[in-house]
């Protein structure tokens, strides 16, 4: 019995840093990999809510991912995939940073229809990096009203 349960503390340690992010480089690039699942409860595990998106000079606060994404509105768009073409951070301070990437959108036939720039507001907690803030601009689909 005692070694079931010895198990079960291990695996659940385990698990729960398999999702860790040590960097916001770290924390980018595994967040755009959970986007490209379609998975909204892979996405959420990289942020902390409430989170704050600025568009188009209209700002919101969602309390869940739900009301943030809608890959079915997305998939509209012609999106299968996205990619990263590039991650600055601008600053990186203990607790916070912000950094700028440069992404491309992917359709079914493999063809970049659309690259834009997004700024992301991240907080350090428990060690681990999460987005906390989106700033993005122009008509970058996200499925939601500010779109």
């Amino acid at each position: 019995m005692m070694r079931v349960l010895y198990s079960l503390l291990i695996i659940t340690i385990i698990s729960s840093n398999a999702y860790a992010y040590k960097t916001p480089e770290e924390l980018m690039d595994n967040y755009l990999k959970d986007f490209n699942t379609q998975e909204l409860e892979k996405v959420k595990r990289n942020f902390s809510f409430p989170l704050l998106v600025v568009q188009n000079g209209k700002k919101t606060i969602h309390d869940e991912i739900s009301t943030f994404l809608n890959f079915e509105k997305i998939k509209k768009t012609g999106w299968k995939k996205s990619i990263i073409n590039s991650v600055i951070t601008i600053l990186k301070r203990d607790k916070t940073a912000v950094t700028q990437i440069n992404f491309s959108r992917i359709n079914k036939e493999g063809v970049v229809y659309l690259t834009s720039e997004a700024n992301y507001i991240l907080i350090r907690e428990n060690e681990n990096w999460y987005i906390s803030g989106i700033m993005i601009d122009g008509n970058t689909p996200l499925g939601i009203e500010n779109n």
